[in-house]
Order: structure tokens, then sequence, then C-alpha cells
């Protein structure tokens, strides 16, 4: 199966287990470029009704750190459109800054 060119996942990233992490690292392997983008305090509160543990600067230091992700993004919505638009986004950024 060839790998995919890129592939993403959303999501709050406070407190990752060890299958969401072990997912997480598959979908790292099978993909050139891995993105991760973090819901803002705000998007938990209003969509998921809670609270997160940790700010969100630590919750995309946590995504950060998951050995293969090649960029972390915010996310200030929880809209289907908005969050194309923005991974998109984000993906483009990320590729403009590692032209070589």
């Amino acid at each position: 199966m060839e790998k995919k060119k890129i592939d993403f996942c959303i999501g709050i990233f406070d407190d990752l287990s060890e299958k969401g992490l072990e997912k997480i690292k598959e979908d790292i392997r099978n993909c050139e470029i891995f993105g991760i983008g973090v819901y803002t305090e705000d998007v938990i509160i209003e969509n998921f009704f809670t609270h997160p543990i940790n700010s969100l600067e630590k919750r995309i230091e946590i995504a950060k750190n998951i050995d293969g992700v090649k960029f972390v993004f915010p996310l200030n919505t929880n809209d289907p459109e908005k969050l194309k638009e923005i991974i998109k986004s984000e993906y483009i950024n990320f590729l403009d800054k590692n032209k070589n």
C-alpha cells in the first residue's frame, strides 16, 4: 500500500491514552506529512461541554512532542467547512516553510 502524502488528526490533546497515542503513531507511519489540530478552550467548552486540564500552549506542546508530527496548529472552530480551510492553510504554510 502506498503512503498517503498528508494526514492529520484533530482533538483536545490534554491526556492521551496509550491506545490513542498508538493510533496516531500508526497514522504517522502511513503518511509522509502528519499534522495535528488542537482545539482552543472556547471550542472545547462550547462544543464538547468540558474544560481542558492544560492550557492551549501545553496541549500544543504535547502534540508537537509526538514523534513524527510535522506541524501543529490551534483550531478555534468545530465547523467542518472552516476546519477544511484552516487545515489546508496550515498545510500550505508548512510546505512553504519547508521548501527544499
